[in-house]
């Protein structure tokens, strides 16, 4: 298994494969997506600053997609992948503060989630295999909602409205390559002590290699694009001045404050 970063390192942005022990990073230049070049720096992991691990073009975010969840709230199974899109402008990293939206009063809410990262620019698969192929890896997801707007019209749910408010789309540290994600484990930790989810990604509907080939069918990936697989059980609201972490071992701790 590998983990890719993208960090700052004396005012430079720089691209990065972390150490086996998570103390180190060899900096690589080029592409993340296509044949970087390893270089002969290495730098402790503590004189730099870790930014998102790549910058997606769109990040779409499934919803009902674990059985859990689902038979919690008497949904049925949906055919296929149900989703919407995270504003680009949403788009955090760790350590990034979560603002509450000032036109807002109501609560907003966490979701841990894993998220799929696209290695390769795709369209209209047919078949899994081709899509498996097609994922760079794997990365932590915090799917910042707004659910007391998502009703604020009873002519529209406003998916978008609700989603897409700045650093509502949080993602990082890491992105982790070729790893099992049907093994993983999702936690959300709120305060460093309170789990809040704890969730196994086996339990969803749609696999990852499916997600990727249907949305394939519908529009154009392309390498660094993120599709949020969805959330489970525990997902809740977060008090103003609390920590909250996404916890996926085998990637990494995705953490922010929010308030």
């Amino acid at each position: 298994m590998e983990k890719w970063a993208r960090f700052i390192y004396k005012g430079d942005l720089k691209l990065g494969k972390l150490s086996k022990d998570n103390k180190s990073v060899t900096v690589y230049e080029g592409d993340m997506f296509d044949s970087p070049n390893e270089t002969d720096e290495i730098l402790s992991l503590d004189d730099v600053l870790i930014q998102t691990p790549c910058s997606p073009s769109k990040m779409i975010a499934l919803w009902n997609n674990y059985k859990a969840l689902a038979d919690e709230k008497g949904l049925s199974y949906p055919e296929k992948p149900l989703y919407i899109f995270k504003s680009p402008a949403s788009f955090a990293g760790p350590n990034d503060h979560i603002d509450h939206p000032i036109n807002y009063d109501g609560s907003v809410f966490y979701e841990g989630e894993l998220g799929i990262v696209i290695g390769k620019s795709i369209k209209d698969l047919s078949n899994t295999k081709d899509a498996k192929q097609a994922i760079f890896g794997y990365t932590c997801i915090n799917d910042v909602t707004a659910f007391g707007l998502l009703k604020n019209d009873s002519n529209f749910d406003q998916w978008t409205r609700c989603k897409g408010f700045d650093n509502f789309g949080v993602f990082g540290p890491y992105i982790a390559v070729d790893i099992d994600e049907k093994a993983l484990m999702i936690k959300t930790i709120i305060n460093d002590v309170d789990v809040k989810q704890d969730y196994p990604v086996k339990d969803m509907i749609f696999t990852a290699d499916e997600i990727v080939m249907y949305l394939s069918q519908n529009m154009s990936l392309c390498p660094g694009d993120i599709i949020c697989v969805g959330t489970s059980l525990g997902l809740g609201p977060m008090e103003k001045g609390s920590k909250v972490t996404i916890d996926i071992e085998g990637i990494g701790k995705l953490s922010n404050t929010y308030g």
